[in-house]
């Protein structure tokens, strides 16, 4: 076998190796079971149980988690990293959440039986924001971005925790923002976006989640999966 041949069979040979490690990493394996979940997740969080191990896509699970005086409601976000699944978000107390993995996102939640949840209002908001950026010598970009709120109702159910799917309308929103003119040469700029959350009762009155939150609501997060949502304050809603 020639010099070029044998040159060339290596290189089949590693870019098949490449495709297969590749194949592999895309490819997740079977989720944990329980007992696996409770090995591979923070010391802190073991000695909470499983509520219900939901799976938001091939990539990505939600988890939520009950103390064992029952008086706590956590969660644990994982995901396949490529080589393992791996706990990205764990909290012991877990108001909503936005777990966002490989363009796919999703709000999630688990709180306490007594704060009496039975509807979510999820808001996108954003302030109003001029700015204006000089473009090479003569030239100024000025732009103006108008306040932002838009609201996503859902029912909560039965059970103390769930998850939708981040609404569309929102992701079609925060995207016509980052539409700047191609000739300027610029990436977008720094458009803050809030997200928030109201919780109402049976009765249409707002919940502050004093139950959900009584004992604290430490947690740990690791990478960039996980998007922090604030209670929403109406004062500044227009």
């Amino acid at each position: 076998m020639t010099k070029k041949a044998i040159l060339v069979l290596s290189i089949i040979m590693a870019l098949v190796t490449v495709a297969i490690i590749m194949y592999i990493m895309m490819t997740p394996k079977a989720f944990y079971s329980e007992n696996e979940i409770i090995e591979n997740m923070d010391f802190r969080m073991q000695e909470m149980e499983i509520q219900d191990v939901m799976q938001l896509d091939e990539k990505t699970y939600f988890v939520p988690l009950l103390s064992n005086d029952g008086e706590s409601y956590g969660s644990s976000i994982w995901v396949w990293n490529g080589w393992k699944w791996e706990c990205v978000g764990a909290a012991t107390a877990s108001e909503p959440q936005i777990v966002v993995n490989e363009g796919k996102s999703y709000i999630y939640w688990n709180v306490h039986p007594k704060d009496v949840v039975r509807e979510w209002e999820f808001y996108l908001t954003s302030e109003r924001n001029y700015s204006v950026t000089s473009v090479g010598d003569d030239n100024q970009l000025e732009v103006y971005n108008p306040k932002v709120q838009m609201k996503h109702s859902v029912e909560s159910g039965e059970k103390s925790y769930g998850y939708i799917k981040l609404p569309s309308e929102w992701k079609e929103v925060i995207g016509s923002f980052d539409l700047y003119p191609a000739e300027t040469g610029l990436i977008p700029s720094s458009h803050l976006y809030m997200y928030r959350w109201q919780a109402h009762n049976g009765e249409g009155a707002p919940v502050r989640l004093e139950h959900t939150f009584r004992h604290g609501g430490g947690g740990s997060y690791g990478g960039d999966y996980v998007r922090h949502m604030s209670q929403l304050i109406p004062e500044e809603m227009e």
